[in-house]
């Protein structure tokens, strides 16, 4: 953690050091992500120490979405309030090949974060986010017999790398991103998801 908040700090620096003073004014976003859990091998790890033969197969990466709005500064930085819907995991339980069940896990929530962004150009910045994301969350398993709910939520910071292009005399933005999420519940279980996000911004200078 350290690590990415020297990154963001020395992003800080260089952003206000390149050139002449940057514009700064409110944002809108939204995007699209590409979000993956590891709930599927942390199941496997369960069914693991009930008995043998047991088998996870889920179907990799969801399709997510964030919008937010901010406050933009130092050309590219920004300071962002925004809902991210993770994308729903969805996956099956085998034993001896045999399918036994299947799953599905959803989460989203609010979240806070900070991108400080430093020039490569004039208009392609690169840094790191750094936030703290809410988030509820919700497991549906269902067997040939019964269907079962439970439900989790709490808060917890997340971090990532951020890049972002600007266009239309820099009043628009494309922005790519990763961040790596990790979300404990009550009884200490880690849900992690890593996220792979593009989306576009617009900025009110």
């Amino acid at each position: 953690m350290k690590k990415y908040l020297a990154v963001m700090a020395l992003g800080l620096l260089a952003s206000s050091a390149w050139g002449e003073a940057k514009p700064s004014g409110f944002m809108l976003g939204a995007g699209v992500s590409f979000d993956t859990s590891n709930f599927a091998d942390e199941i496997e790890d369960q069914l693991d120490r009930t008995g043998p033969g047991y088998s996870v197969d889920d179907d990799g990466a969801a399709t997510g979405k964030d919008i937010y709005l901010g406050y933009a500064f130092g050309g590219a930085s920004s300071l962002r309030l925004g809902y991210k819907w993770f994308g729903s995991q969805e996956g099956e339980v085998h034993q001896y090949g045999v399918k036994t069940g299947e799953y599905e896990v959803d989460a989203d929530g609010m979240y806070m974060a900070a991108d400080l962004l430093f020039p490569l150009s004039e208009t392609f910045f690169l840094g790191g986010t750094l936030g703290i994301q809410n988030w509820d969350g919700e497991v549906t398993a269902r067997n040939p017999l019964s269907s079962m709910k439970s439900s989790s939520d709490g808060r917890d910071f997340f971090y990532g790398v951020r890049a972002k292009f600007l266009f239309n005399e820099k009043r628009g933005g494309v922005v790519i991103g990763y961040n790596r999420y990790s979300f404990e519940d009550e009884n200490g279980d880690d849900l992690e998801y890593d996220s792979l996000q593009i989306g576009l911004e617009g900025y009110f200078y």
